[in-house]
């Protein structure tokens, strides 16, 4: 078969060609020469010259395509890139069955060099002689420069991502096996990439979290919706489990193929570490700021507690004045009286011990009447002379949930406030009211799930605020006081009381228009039965009962003694744990022990724990002078053990030892 091929501007040479040859040839001719304009195609003879080209452009060559006919490939190449083994590489390659390729630096007009990929395919006749060469030349600039930057990028991304420490990144397969691993992975993790990658991520999560499938569902959520989010625990390589928060985002191909996923590992321990320091900062400013309260309330207490003290000094005075004229219903009237004053001069004590309580409950059932009930009793004196006190209330304000101690520091906050606003003349008001989010007088956003609020109105008629210092007052140390008298925390502190519970806080104030701060607490909505109205019960019959008592204060001690055997009660009495001990072991049974808790060298919770080891079914009653009932509570009281909060009446008293010697009655 004889093929004649042509230049761009006339017939070159005949030359006979195997048929075999000239399909595959031809194409790959034609497709470069037609389809592209980066290509070049040359037909040589034998010994190398150019017999025919196909250029399209003209920035091949340093000669025009014309100027090519004749001249030796090599004429291509710029200076110092003579290639003269690539024809006879071309004719190796060729009897094994491939193409010869290279590159090279050839010579662009205006003389510039070019990188271009060279083919040659080597072309015979029908003896199986070689005739000629067919060389493709293509323009690889381009493609290395695209190449280049996808390196140099892809390069830059590697060291960004490695980069990072903080965080783990690590990329992973649709099936979920780790590809790639960052140095923030394997600090975080401890894993070394040669360890991790190609195994499954779900190596990092507890045989728990596998059994309930957390990987799997991770990866199909990012698979739905595009990114996965979890906070939960995962595993390091030593096995030591850390708090995490993991997001897993899904990754597609243009055409929406998923092709993986990229996973962000953060690591929340020093975030919880910070966030557990923070909160008991928090606790001992809301301490801080309580103590501050009970300082600025000192004077006013000890006035009302002087007050007490002096009636019950009078008024036994006068009973026994009344005792030695055999005038036994005055005494006793005057008695009574004193009596009187001591019970209220011990809620006194009580209302100040609940208000320094260093923690409270976090889910406390509160009644809102007993709480202002309370206030009104002890801030009746303690703000002042020049202060007039208005606590007014409803009597079936529902209960709220929240800790009583909690409020009742938040309101005694205010009041000071209310006071130092005044400079200590003045009228304040507290009220209550029901209310909803509902409601067109609340001007705070209420969680309108609830349907109910109480609210607390704690009103002055001082100088008032204005719209800049409103607006701040509940920023934490932000205070209009001079330095010295006062630490900008009260108001932040009430202000996170009331958001705890799920309430809000607002403030209405103009200046000379006085000052109003309303707290919105939402109401327990819990059924609880109504507690017993507080019947006389008749004296118990103890007679016969074996009762020890441990106290320390010997007028208590020889008090709770002596009405105890009036009852018919056998008696012993102990001043420390260990007296009490010998005591207890020195006989065969006991039905009552009636221990304070505050005794030297061992405590009563100490000294009931070892008188249960004599005696297991032993009850006990535990006398305390703190008003923390709720921690008395908290210390895991059984039914065989009461608590009794000092001050307490001898009814309270024989109330309990009823409750514990007499059940059945």
């Amino acid at each position: 078969m004889r093929t004649r091929l042509k230049t761009l501007h006339g017939t070159a040479r005949l030359y006979p060609f195997q048929s075999h040859d000239m399909p595959a040839v031809l194409h790959r001719t034609s497709r470069y020469a037609n389809n592209s304009t980066d290509y070049a195609v040359f037909t040589l003879d034998r010994r190398g010259y150019v017999v025919a080209c196909h250029v399209e452009s003209e920035l091949f060559s340093a000669y025009r395509p014309r100027e090519l006919l004749g001249k030796h490939y090599s004429t291509l190449y710029a200076p110092g890139s003579q290639d003269s083994e690539l024809l006879r590489v071309a004719l190796k390659a060729h009897g094994s069955g491939k193409r010869a390729k290279t590159e090279a630096w050839l010579l662009r007009r205006g003389g510039r060099r070019f990188r271009a990929d060279i083919s040659v395919d080597v072309l015979k006749g029908a003896s199986g002689k070689c005739h000629g060469f067919v060389m493709i030349v293509r323009d690889i600039n381009l493609r290395r420069h695209t190449q280049d930057r996808l390196r140099e990028s892809e390069r830059r991304f590697r060291l960004f991502v490695h980069g990072v420490t903080d965080y783990a990144i690590c990329m992973l397969d649709p099936q979920g096996i780790v590809l790639d691993w960052n140095l923030g992975a394997q600090r975080i993790t401890c894993f070394p990439a040669k360890d991790i990658v190609g195994r499954h991520f779900c190596v990092f999560f507890n045989e728990e979290q596998v059994s309930q499938d957390l990987p799997s569902q991770l990866l199909r959520q990012a698979c739905e919706a595009g990114r996965s989010h979890a906070n939960c625990e995962l595993l390091r390589a030593n096995r030591e489990s850390f708090p995490a928060e993991v997001v897993i985002e899904a990754i597609h191909e243009s055409d929406g193929s998923l092709i993986g996923f990229a996973m962000i590992v953060r690591d929340r321990t020093q975030q919880q570490l910070t966030e557990r320091r923070l909160f008991e900062a928090r606790e001992q400013m809301v301490h801080a700021q309580k103590i501050e309260a009970i300082g600025q309330l000192t004077g006013g207490i000890a006035h009302d507690f002087n007050n007490a003290l002096q009636g019950i000094i009078s008024s036994l005075e006068l009973a026994s004045l009344c005792l030695d004229r055999e005038s036994a219903d005055q005494a006793k009237r005057y008695v009574m009286v004193s009596l009187d004053a001591a019970l209220r001069a011990g809620r006194l004590t009580q209302r100040l011990l609940s208000l320094a309580r260093r923690q409270a409950p976090a889910n406390h059932r509160t009644t809102v009447v007993s709480v202002l009930r309370s206030i009104r009793e002890l801030l009746g004196r303690t703000l002042g002379d020049g202060i007039v006190l208005d606590v007014s209330f409803p009597e079936d304000v529902p209960p709220l949930t929240c800790d009583s101690g909690q409020l009742e520091s938040a309101l005694v906050n205010l009041a000071v406030n209310a006071r130092d606003a005044m400079d200590g003349q003045g009228r304040l008001r507290m009220t209550s009211r029901l209310c909803s989010p509902a409601d067109s007088s609340v001007q705070v956003a209420l969680d309108p799930l609830r349907e109910t609020y109480v609210e607390i109105a704690v009103m002055d008629d001082g100088p008032g605020m204005n719209e800049e210092t409103r607006r701040r007052a509940l920023e934490p140390f932000f205070t209009t006081k001079p330095e010295g008298h006062g630490t900008g925390l009260g108001l932040s502190m009430v202000y996170g009381f009331v958001t705890q519970y799920g309430g809000a806080i607002d403030i209405r104030s103009m200046p000379g228009a006085g000052t109003s701060v309303l707290l919105y607490l939402p109401c327990d909505d819990r059924d609880v039965e109504a507690p017993p109205l507080k019947e006389q019960k008749p004296e118990p019959n103890l007679t016969g009962f074996r009762i020890l008592i441990v106290e320390d204060n010997e007028t208590i001690r020889e008090s709770v003694a002596v009405r105890l055997r009036q009852l018919g009660c056998q008696v012993y009495e102990a001043a420390c744990g260990n007296e009490a001990l010998s005591i207890l072991s020195s006989n065969e049974s006991w039905d009552l022990l009636l221990s304070d808790i505050d005794l030297p060298v061992m405590d009563g919770y100490e000294l009931c724990s070892q008188a249960r080891k004599l005696f297991p079914s032993l009850r006990v009653i535990l006398m305390t002078g703190y008003a923390d009932s709720e921690l008395l509570e908290l210390e895991g009281l059984d039914h065989a053990t009461e608590a009794l909060i000092k001050p307490f009446d001898m009814g309270d008293l024989l109330a309990k030892t009823r409750l514990l010697l007499q059940p059945a009655s």
